[in-house]
């Protein structure tokens, strides 16, 4: 059995349930951590969600007080994890705000409050929209040319960063947002949506997607 660590900071709000879940269901072992000498014991490393945003200092950007709940502490431990897993050529998987840590990481910067972000924002029932896939990339080869996804964020990938490639986008009339990337020669996938959430709560459609995105990356 493959034992995934989230490196999730629980709040009251976020305990990460959804993750360890969809994890067991599909045989693999989710454990919460922050701490970097458990990533040995671990197999791959989840990036996950958060309402906790970057502090747009790490890419050099002034902070235009539109960004929730800064935590320069979870900044500093998952970048501590992600620059050891990417030592270890570990396979790691961004989801959300993990997607875009990975891009800020790797150079890359974020747009503080996205022009289209009412579109794209938590909504009751769950909001979910179209995506174009990049021909030639790993999210293409399982989905084709478009698919649907959830949607959670209010923030979005601008500048990307080295070594990565954009595998999504959003569009609509003049909009335009990256909803993924995945690294060129690293086990490495960042996405912006919540394939945890389509496999435990999505129609038929969306859990057999959100299963295959996380299947993948679990057997790269």
């Amino acid at each position: 059995m493959k034992r995934i660590m989230i490196a999730g900071w629980v709040t009251p709000d976020e305990k990460y349930e959804n993750y360890t879940e969809a994890l067991r269901l599909l045989g693999a072992e989710g454990f919460l951590s922050l701490k970097l000498e458990d990533l040995e014991k671990a197999d791959g490393l989840i990036l996950p969600g958060s309402f906790q945003d970057m502090n747009p200092k790490l890419w050099g950007a002034e902070d235009l007080h539109c960004s929730n709940d800064i935590n320069d502490e979870l900044d500093q431990l998952q970048w501590q994890l992600l620059e050891k897993a990417v030592q270890d050529r570990k396979p790691v998987l961004g989801i959300c705000r993990g997607m875009q840590f990975i891009n800020v990481f790797f150079g890359g910067t974020l747009i503080q409050d996205l022009p289209d972000a009412a579109a794209h924002k938590p909504g009751e029932p769950e909001r979910y929209h179209r995506l174009f896939l990049s021909e030639g990339t790993r999210l293409c080869e399982l989905y084709g040319e478009e698919t649907e996804t959830n949607t959670r964020h209010h923030q979005g990938v601008g500048l990307i960063g080295d070594g990565l490639k954009p595998s999504a986008m959003w569009m609509k009339g003049d909009g335009l947002v990256m909803e993924a990337v995945e690294h060129k020669s690293l086990p490495i996938i960042g996405v912006q949506w919540h394939p945890e959430r389509m496999m435990l709560y999505g129609s038929d459609q969306q859990s057999k997607d959100g299963k295959t995105l996380l299947e993948y990356w679990l057997n790269l």
